[in-house]
């Protein structure tokens, strides 16, 4: 092991790293605006960056003139603290409602707070003389739920705050729109167990009524407070970092970002755990009119990273990219599994973990390519348990980064985890199952 090697081993949660897990965001300025699955909390996107500025390279550098890449920005975890370092950065995201939180986020040291406070009183007002209003917005025509999303007295509610929200200027408009996304599912007869559902199958009663007014006034209050802390910390910057958002697949990148431009990536992909981002976020994309047709949902779940098991499930076998023994005997395990289910057996998850596999593999690529020379990745990553069969998760990443010329330093189990990892396992096969849930960072760089 080289000296950078045992500089980014001891780096991890524990000597230096801050908490890892991503439920701490809800706590943290900035990063408590709206729930997201994530790998990782501002704490750990900070010191990972904070570790590159100094990261056994020939002693300390500055961290001045550093360009943080989030290949997977969800809502701007690793972009908000590489933008408060006063860092260039870069995301890719292909959910509009993410891309839009990102977006916002980054533009705080701009609001005007005057203007947003004034909005938010004039909103309050608003809603508390609307007893006998009626409302000119319409439920988005596209969106379908199994049960009414909301009851007839909240629905009223949303659309008066929809009337509210479309008579905004752009800027404060945005604000507004992230706040009532970040909170609708509180008034509605669904809920996150993670994955979205009726609040009825998870054993809770129908939301009749709520105060949709005081619920995303607070919201907006607590957002205000966070823009009100980042001005204050940003006022004295002799240089404004820049950034970007697109909103699109990180596959994308070589249309937009140049070769070699890159110092430092902090990401998580999204989990082997086929969790339906697109599926879960369908209530914020279609009351935030960020889509108007199921059909552009398509275009989503077909650009996710891993796909959805729902996706190739029913496709030939699909082959590996690339030559990993290992893994190949992982994946012909669990395709012999349950044959007599069909695309519910254990083809169809054979397919999901090799098509997973083949995108950390384009991952690689593209890792290779917009790291500058000595550049550094700090990856996410979680183990997963397909069909009762383990797949560190964090061990293929490692062998498939060296295979596209990268080196790894070290890969660190961060925490255990409760999650949705354990894919169409029943309870004995859990039971046989020794294997725990975890996250794990892999810490990678592009030799020079």
């Amino acid at each position: 092991m080289n000296r950078r090697e045992r500089y980014w081993q001891a780096g991890f949660p524990g000597n230096g790293y801050g908490e890892a897990a991503s439920a701490h965001n809800k706590s943290l300025a900035m990063h408590r605006w709206s729930n997201w699955i994530a790998g990782f909390s501002g704490e750990f996107a900070r010191s990972a960056i904070l570790r590159h500025a100094q990261d056994g390279r020939g002693g300390s550098n500055s961290k001045s003139g550093l360009v943080v890449l989030d290949p997977f920005a969800g809502v701007g975890t690793t972009l908000v603290e590489a933008n408060r370092l006063g860092l260039d950065s870069i995301g890719f995201e292909i959910n509009p409602f993410a891309a839009l939180v990102c977006r916002v986020k980054l533009e705080a040291a701009d609001v005007s707070l005057r203007d947003l406070r004034d909005s938010v009183a004039d909103y309050k007002s608003f809603m508390e003389g609307s007893d006998h209003r009626e409302p000119h917005s319409s439920p988005p025509a596209g969106f379908r739920s199994r049960i009414p999303f909301f009851s007839p007295n909240v629905e009223r509610k949303v659309l008066l705050t929809l009337d509210y929200i479309n008579c905004l200027t752009s800027q404060i408009k945005d604000i507004f729109r992230v706040a009532f996304a970040s909170v609708m599912v509180d008034f509605s007869n669904y809920s996150y167990e993670p994955s979205l559902g009726t609040r009825p199958a998870a054993g809770k009663a129908l939301v009749h009524d709520a105060d949709v007014g005081m619920a995303v006034a607070a919201k907006l209050r607590d957002m205000a407070a966070d823009i009100t802390e980042v001005q204050i910390e940003t006022a004295d910057r002799n240089n404004i970092p820049e950034w970007r958002v697109y909103e699109h697949s990180f596959f994308d990148a070589e249309k937009h970002i140049d070769a070699e431009s890159v110092d430092l990536v902090v990401t998580s992909p999204p989990y082997m755990n086929n969790y339906h981002y697109v599926r879960n976020s369908r209530p914020q994309l279609f009351w935030s009119g960020l889509v108007q047709s199921p059909s552009e949902l398509k275009r989503l779940e077909t650009g996710n990273f891993g796909k959805f098991w729902q996706t190739v499930r029913g496709e030939a076998a699909v082959p590996l990219s690339r030559q990993l023994p290992r893994l190949e005997e992982e994946i012909a395990e669990i395709r012999g599994i349950n044959n007599d289910r069909g695309v519910y057996g254990g083809t169809g998850w054979a397919n999901y973990v090799t098509a997973y596999m083949n995108d950390l593999d384009r991952f690689c690529e593209l890792l290779y390519k917009v790291l500058k020379p000595d550049g550094t990745a700090v990856v996410v990553v979680g183990n997963s348990i397909v069909q009762g069969r383990e797949i560190k998760v964090e061990e293929r990443l490692g062998e498939i980064a060296e295979l596209r010329g990268l080196s790894v330093m070290s890969i660190i189990k961060l925490r255990e985890r409760v999650g949705s990892s354990i894919i169409n396992s029943g309870a004995r096969q859990r039971s046989k199952n020794k294997s725990a849930l975890y996250d794990a960072a892999v810490a990678i760089y592009r030799p020079a």
